[in-house]
């Protein structure tokens, strides 16, 4: 039986949820913003019709989320709109430090490194983070593997030569601060060089994905955590950043082709896994999301509440979960945001519960009072 696992996809910049999933049919959201940073409900453009009783509004997924659509009438996603962090910023920077930390109890470490610390997984990568740095959801922990390893490793089908595993060996020798981290990359490229060598061939065996993926900037990232998955290297949680969703300036354009590609590339990544479905789960979340009303620059400013996306069997999907608190401006956060109805921690406690089985939740988000959103129920 194959371990639990989990993937979590950072939309960077804060992306625009009100246009990902979106209130078509709500007077104030209409008034608000011109067509092109709307769903429209008619036409070559109009979005994908959302089944959901949480409120009296035509919500419909993005045109270009048609892949979205698909996963979630199969019931294999979930929506928890008007998410977020409990208190108000909109610095990217802080945002992004406090949501992966998880805490305001001045821990300095991130959730998903406190749930390796209590788990203590013991396969060979129990944790892949994918992007430029290691996510602060990360820090602290030693379990993560840094994208330009992944990538070297995996997605490239390349290890380290002897030549340079020697001249490693004798530059750091048993010494110093580097004698850890160079052990560990030496290991982990012996390892994996086992995985994917053939003695027949005298090559490399390049990764084969079951399905074709996109030609997108998220491709290589989605195919290094599938590949990592199915060479049963012990993988539990693989971070991907996904960035570009800062939008402030003529956004529709670039926006489309941001969801079109997120969409799309997903749904192959989930084909892709095949009988891994069963054992993971994938939650795609953002900072925050944007404002309302759009800005004279034909983009949206930096909000509050946003939309998150679970994917996975184990849920009960094709439901849009929490609490939708309108757009009118007596419900507005500030008089100008989508308020936070649902503590995003909230939603990654019961993955970490219903999914991971973990039971110490207080301990990976210390000063929560968890109340259940819904996703297993």
């Amino acid at each position: 039986m194959t371990d639990p696992m989990l993937v979590v996809l950072f939309l960077r910049g804060g992306a625009d949820g009100l246009g990902l999933v979106s209130p078509t049919s709500d007077p104030d959201f209409i008034a608000a913003r011109p067509d092109d940073l709307r769903v429209l409900r008619t036409g070559d453009a109009a979005g994908h019709p959302i089944a959901q009783s949480i409120a009296d509004v035509d919500f419909r997924f993005h045109a270009r989320a048609r892949a979205f659509s698909e996963l979630y009438n199969a019931g294999d996603l979930s929506l928890v709109h008007a998410s977020g962090l409990t208190e108000a910023t909109r610095s990217h920077f802080d945002a992004e430090a406090r949501i992966e930390r998880a805490t305001d109890q001045g821990a300095a470490n991130g959730w998903l490194s406190r749930w390796l610390a209590l788990t203590a997984p013991s396969g060979d990568i129990p944790a892949l983070a994918v992007g430029t740095q290691t996510p602060g959801s990360l820090r602290g922990a030693n379990a993560a593997v840094a994208n330009e390893l992944a990538d070297m490793l995996l997605a490239r089908g390349h290890w380290l030569a002897p030549a340079l595993r020697q001249r490693l060996i004798d530059g750091f020798g048993d010494h110093g601060p580097l004698q850890a981290p160079i052990a560990e990359l030496l290991n982990l490229s012996a390892l994996i060089r086992t995985r994917i060598w053939s003695d027949s061939a005298q090559d490399i065996t390049p990764y084969s994905p079951a399905v074709d993926y996109p030609d997108t900037p998220l491709r290589s990232p989605l195919l290094t955590v599938a590949q990592s998955m199915k060479l049963g290297l012990g993988l539990r949680v693989a971070t991907v950043d996904v960035p570009g969703w800062d939008t402030h300036v003529r956004q529709s354009g670039p926006f489309a082709d941001l969801v079109g590609q997120l969409s799309d590339t997903l749904l192959a990544f989930w084909r892709d896994i095949g009988p891994l479905q069963q054992d993971t789960s994938v939650v795609v979340m953002s900072e925050f999301g944007r404002r309302l009303r759009a800005n004279a620059s034909g983009g949206t400013d930096h909000g509050r509440g946003n939309v998150m996306m679970v994917l996975g069997p184990q849920a009960k999907g094709g439901r849009m979960l929490g609490r939708w608190p309108g757009l009118q401006n007596a419900h507005l956060e500030e008089g100008a945001d989508l308020a936070v109805t649902t503590d995003y921690r909230n939603v990654l406690a019961e993955l970490l519960q219903g999914h991971m089985a973990t039971p110490d939740i207080a301990t990976i988000f210390p000063g929560l009072t968890a109340t259940k959103v819904g996703l297993w129920g």
